[in-house]
């Protein structure tokens, strides 16, 4: 199963958790990785896992809305994250938050020139963080996005795209 798959039942089972079976979790930054698995010219879809830096493996999902890529300037435009965390032993947590309107920018960091890779830095604030015990949360999402390129027929084709970073919370 993929690491996207496997964010929806993780994040099930950690709601269904009674509240009093744990508190927010331990790690409040983590490190992550991923990969876009779906996209428009304004929004794109991206899963994958990270680590804590209390400990615990999380999986991920986000889907960030944001005007044109390479638009001067090119802001986030609202959309939506989820982490299951597994922590400790067998605990299971969840996180989930939304992605300010306008709060955030995209940054290119490298255009591509002769179709070579894209580098962008994605970087908004979390709002409405939430777990299955606290609310109202905020957070910080900063991830450098890289769109691996190739000349295919003539034509520069973008054949993946990776996200590498940090997202942190206050629960």
């Amino acid at each position: 199963m993929t690491p996207a798959l496997l964010v929806v039942p993780l994040i099930l089972v950690a709601v269904a958790l009674p509240a009093a079976a744990s508190s927010a979790p331990v790690s409040t930054s983590f490190k992550v990785v991923g990969y876009e698995y779906a996209f428009t010219s304004t929004v794109g879809s991206f899963a994958g896992n990270g680590s804590g830096d209390a400990g615990g493996t999380a999986y991920w999902n986000a889907t960030v809305k944001h005007d044109r890529l390479g638009s001067d300037p090119t802001y986030v435009n609202g959309g939506s994250f989820a982490m299951a965390i597994r922590g400790p032993g067998s605990s299971v947590d969840a996180v989930v938050g939304t992605f300010t309107h306008h709060g955030g920018k995209i940054t290119t960091l490298d255009r591509g020139a002769n179709c070579t890779n894209q580098k962008y830095l994605v970087a908004d604030a979390l709002k409405a963080v939430s777990t299955p015990t606290t609310s109202n949360g905020t957070g910080n999402f900063s991830v450098t996005l890289t769109h691996y390129r190739h000349r295919l027929l003539g034509r520069c084709v973008a054949y993946k795209a990776r996200v590498a970073g940090t997202v942190s919370f206050i629960y």
